[in-house]
């Protein structure tokens, strides 16, 4: 049997380093149609966090996804069908792969992200999100840039339109509250969140360059396997 995969934790900013090493909570987002997310990578990632990290959730997309796939194309009833499969997928890809890695425990989660929707933090958050892209031009020209990499991703012989890109940003925007604010949407003292990859709008907020305020008790960072090679800057939806 091969040894579990170990992770590399690479802090975005120094504020960042500061809360990674707290280690009280840590948001694993997972990706609806990204191969990076197998159940084999899943459970050893499970494992490293749950040996890392007082508490761990797990945010697994869903509603919003519907506007991914409008902006695809797809009419209503073939996108709603093709959210429910990816997620039902997804999902079940999480329960697997942490039950093979011994957890979840007493205080982890898993949550589709509409069950996290109505929370008083998220919704907060959501608009200072909204009202930020709303009226910061970097921040908006990033978000917009994101939206089209994640359509270009799933449908990459023809570039997005305009209408696309904004129906898209939806999705993304969905998103944006567990960024900046996952320490007070799962209510904790303090919470990272990461990526596999390079990702320039986390590199713009967290620089705090914009009009968009990231929480004192929030963390971004780079968690990869150690054996991966660099990446490219992310191009793969989220």
């Amino acid at each position: 049997m091969s040894e579990p995969a170990t992770f590399s934790l690479e802090p975005l900013t120094d504020q960042c380093a500061s809360i990674c090493a707290r280690k009280e909570h840590v948001v694993l987002g997972v990706s609806p149609g990204n191969s990076y997310f197998r159940v084999a990578l899943l459970t050893d990632l499970l494992r490293w966090l749950s040996d890392n990290f007082a508490r761990v959730d797990v945010v697994v997309p869903d509603a919003a996804l519907i506007h991914t796939f409008t902006a695809l194309g797809y009419a209503p009833e073939r996108a709603a069908g093709k959210v429910r499969a990816e997620i039902n997928v997804l999902r079940n890809r999480v329960v697997r792969a942490w039950a093979a890695s011994g957890g979840p425990r007493g205080g982890d989660g898993v949550h589709l992200m509409s069950e996290l929707t109505d929370r008083v933090a998220y919704r907060n958050a959501l608009a200072r999100c909204e009202a930020a892209v709303r009226t910061d031009p970097e921040l908006r020209r990033a978000c917009r840039t994101a939206s089209r990499e994640v359509l270009l991703s799933r449908r990459p012989a023809r570039e997005p339109v305009d209408e696309e890109v904004e129906t898209g940003l939806r999705y993304l925007l969905a998103e944006l509250p567990f960024f900046v604010a996952s320490a007070d949407i799962f209510d904790v003292p303090s919470s990272l969140t990461f990526y596999h990859r390079p990702f320039p709008l986390a590199n713009l907020i967290f620089s705090r360059r914009t009009r968009l305020a990231v929480s004192e008790r929030q963390a971004y960072a780079l968690v990869r396997p150690v054996d991966l090679s660099p990446l490219p800057l992310r191009t793969t939806t989220r």
